[in-house]
């Protein structure tokens, strides 16, 4: 009787033990698969920041107004974390950017401005649009190339660019 009663606890505590260690393993499964979700969002960031660098975080302008400017300003002191942009940001599905290494600037550098464009976002988070400011310029003379800048690359001229 001992031994039915036992072998009978034992078949009835197998299913039990194996549906835990089932569990911890599935735990387990979605801890090492939300890890490497993780990592993969983690490298789709990384790789987002540098599509950001090709199409401003790949989101597409809803509409940009252009206007024909003219004067001339200098880099702003952070300069260098904008960047160089063939086309306005938004309005091209694959858009050339340029490295501010390869243009021998300082904050002393002129900027010739020839035209400023507004593109029009749409917000991922609340949906609201948004507005960001663009130049055409070239720098160091008015026969150079042609580049796009977001607004915070230029120094603006009422102030003296030690607040920001």
């Amino acid at each position: 009787m001992k031994k039915t009663l036992t072998t009978v606890l034992t078949l009835l505590m197998i299913p039990v033990v194996l549906a835990g260690c089932s569990n911890s393993s599935r735990q387990g499964q979605s801890k090492s698969s939300s890890s490497s979700s993780s990592q993969t969002a983690a490298s789709n960031n990384s790789k987002s920041s540098s599509t950001a660098v090709d199409n401003q975080t790949g989101r597409q302008a809803l509409k940009v107004r252009y206007e024909d400017r003219s004067f001339t300003s200098y880099l702003d002191h952070e300069y260098y974390e904008e960047h160089l942009y063939k086309y306005v940001p938004g309005t091209v599905d694959r858009n050339k950017t340029y490295s501010w290494d390869a243009q021998n600037v300082s904050t002393k550098t002129k900027a010739y401005v020839d035209k400023r464009a507004v593109a029009t976002f749409k917000d991922e988070d609340d949906h609201e649009t948004e507005h960001e400011t663009f130049f055409r310029i070239q720098l160091g003379s008015k026969t150079g190339q042609k580049y796009w800048v977001n607004e915070d690359a230029l120094q603006d001229d009422h102030e003296n660019d030690l607040d920001d």
